[in-house]
């Protein structure tokens, strides 16, 4: 049976800090259309999927042409609400996912480059997990933040671990994570029932969990920054760029 590689958006209505932000204005449009217009013009999707909470969100995006699936209010983080969205798909279409990108739902100016990478990454043959860097100089604003995430990577750029603290130690260029994901399917259905682990608890990073439990992460190196609205303050100093239609 044809195989089917999706592009899935977890819209969750509330936010400790930003309350309805898939909604959010961005520039005419609400953010999470946003996100959606950018996943499909990737041009690599057989379906760009919103995963929502919210029958507000879902409605929109169904107004703007797109394709909401309502999932578990209870779905712990997005990894988990993309899974619920894909189940139901597969039942729903009577197709099958070979992969799956996890598109984020608070990152309304990602850049297609970026999710066509993933794509590319995530097909490849011994591909499971797939994720993004970007090359940072040693001079880079971030790597003290601990909103920043920072990963490291063996010399077949496959993830060694990742941190909220500044690693490698010692002066040099760094690698700030971007927090997109692409999954096989077979992966995607795994991951969702491995048990927490301490690093993960630790960090507050849950990709550390799959490393825990020793799947390997393949990581790419995008050139592109993609700024994530947390709060309003980052919506109101968001720019759109240049490649935005």
């Amino acid at each position: 049976m044809p195989t089917s590689l999706l592009a899935i958006i977890p819209a969750r209505y509330g936010s400790t800090r930003f309350p309805g932000k898939p909604l959010a204005d961005v520039h005419g449009l609400p953010m999470v259309v946003r996100v959606m217009h950018r996943a499909q013009a990737a041009g690599v999707f057989d379906e760009v999927l919103v995963a929502t909470d919210d029958p507000r969100i879902s409605a929109v995006v169904e107004q703007h042409g797109g394709r909401a699936i309502m999932t578990d209010p209870d779905c712990p983080n997005g990894t988990f609400r993309c899974f619920d969205a894909l189940r139901v798909w597969e039942e729903e279409t009577g197709k099958v996912a070979g992969a799956v990108v996890n598109v984020q739902g608070d990152e309304p100016y990602v850049h297609p480059d970026q999710l066509r990478d993933l794509a590319r990454l995530i097909q490849k043959p011994s591909a499971a997990v797939a994720t993004l860097a970007k090359a940072m100089p040693p001079e880079a604003a971030g790597l003290n933040d601990p909103n920043r995430v920072k990963v490291v990577c063996d010399h077949k750029g496959r993830a060694l671990y990742f941190s909220r603290s500044a690693i490698p130690f010692g002066a040099g260029p760094w690698n700030k994570h971007i927090g997109l994901y692409a999954f096989t399917r077979t992966a995607l259905e795994a991951l969702v029932e491995l048990h927490p682990t301490p690093l993960e608890g630790r960090e507050r990073l849950e990709q550390l969990r799959w490393l825990e439990h020793g799947w390997r992460i393949d990581v790419g190196l995008t050139s592109h920054e993609t700024p994530a609205v947390d709060t309003p303050e980052d919506l109101a100093h968001l720019i759109p760029p240049n490649f935005d239609a």
